[in-house]
């Protein structure tokens, strides 16, 4: 009797154990998946600059091939060859932007690569529009354009409307008027009620919004462009909106096209143990996996696809595109981009990127 009772008391306490780690862990899914990111912090101190060269701490970011943004609390430059490196400082090429940058700052490398709107990076006009979506007007950029093909842009998440601003002069030359959308619980933007960013659930009604918007402005069909969860929005748009069907072709850039293997493929956790989080994630937050997992849906798919991936992607793992692409090998075209990582594929090779999204809008839009 003791013995049982002991056993049973052991029990107890190990499914309690389980039970709160697990509830815990879920937790972490939230704050990891769901919950908006904040901005990136000032994490490097400049050490020194001058003459159109900046010295930088040497750490992984700062020897990175490419151009990336430099970004203070008050300035705005792009950095671009490395020039020299010791083992622990890089020199590289400095372009300054927006203010001035002195030593000692505490300063940011920026994938984004350029600063403020299009008129600021760029010098091209734009109209600030208001899209009217479910829940309130979402704030949106209106490049405007001499064609009736548009290209929306679908941001990732823990970014914003200026991760568009390295593709945005590639598409006006090409003649495209570019809609640059925000969603839900963005700044700016309505808040949904749960606050939850849903990789898709949800938000792909703004980006329905945001089409009925571009047609009353003269619309006649689209290209739709995602960084990362912006992909996904795009893949649950492509397959719930009335509005698919003005859809020409997507370009996906690192997309994330199934969540529950994207934190598989990257979590440490034991693989008992991160199903039961994700499941009892499913039931608290509404997470639903599956709806969230467009390679095993990758057949309800009817329109061309190019796929831009850095094969040095810790966040997403490069095979999960791959996976799709041989799915529909048909529709999907997958461009490597080997020393890329995670949405820093026009970074590390401007031109390339450029051409390959250029040669794509050619084919399923037609050149004029």
């Amino acid at each position: 009797m003791w013995l049982r009772r002991s056993v049973l008391v052991a029990l107890t306490v190990g499914l309690t154990v389980v039970a709160v780690a697990v509830w815990v862990h879920s937790n972490g899914l939230r704050s990891q998946l769901l919950a908006p990111e904040e901005a990136q912090a000032y994490d490097l101190d400049l050490i020194d600059l001058g003459s159109g060269r900046v010295v930088l701490p040497r750490t992984d970011e700062t020897e990175a091939r490419g151009i990336w943004g430099l970004e203070s609390a008050t300035a705005y430059a792009q950095v671009g060859a490395i020039i020299e490196q010791t083992d622990e400082t890089v020199v590289r090429s400095l372009q300054t932007l927006v203010g001035e940058l002195s030593p000692g700052d505490p300063v940011r490398l920026d994938a984004d690569a350029f600063p403020g709107d299009p008129k600021e990076a760029h010098g091209l006009g734009f109209e600030p529009v208001r899209v009217p979506g479910d829940l309130g007007p979402n704030p949106s950029w209106l490049v405007e354009g001499r064609r009736s093909t548009w290209v929306i842009v679908v941001h990732d998440r823990g970014d914003d409307r200026r991760q568009s601003l390295r593709l945005i002069p590639t598409l006006v030359d090409q003649g495209f008027p570019v809609l640059v959308m925000t969603m839900r619980n963005d700044v700016g933007a309505p808040r949904s009620p749960s606050g939850m960013v849903m990789w898709g659930l949800d938000e792909w009604r703004d980006l329905e919004a945001a089409a009925a918007l571009a047609q009353l402005k003269g619309a006649e069909d689209f290209v739709l462009i995602g960084y990362g969860m912006g992909a996904g929005v795009i893949s649950t748009f492509l397959n719930e909106s009335d509005r698919s069907g003005e859809v020409l072709g997507v370009v996906m850039d690192s997309p994330v096209l199934d969540l529950e293997g994207a934190v598989d493929a990257t979590s440490s956790a034991i693989p008992p143990f991160l199903e039961l989080s994700q499941q009892l994630a499913r039931v608290r937050f509404g997470l639903e996996w599956e709806h969230l997992n467009h390679v095993e849906a990758a057949d309800r798919f009817d329109v061309p696809i190019l796929i831009l991936h850095g094969a040095a992607d810790t966040v997403v793992p490069i095979s999960m595109s791959e996976r799709f692409a041989d799915a529909i090998p048909n529709l999907v075209r997958l461009e490597r981009f080997e020393q890329a990582g995670h949405g820093g594929l026009w970074n590390v090779d401007a031109e390339r990127y450029s051409t390959e999204v250029t040669e794509f809008l050619n084919l399923v839009a037609g050149t004029e």
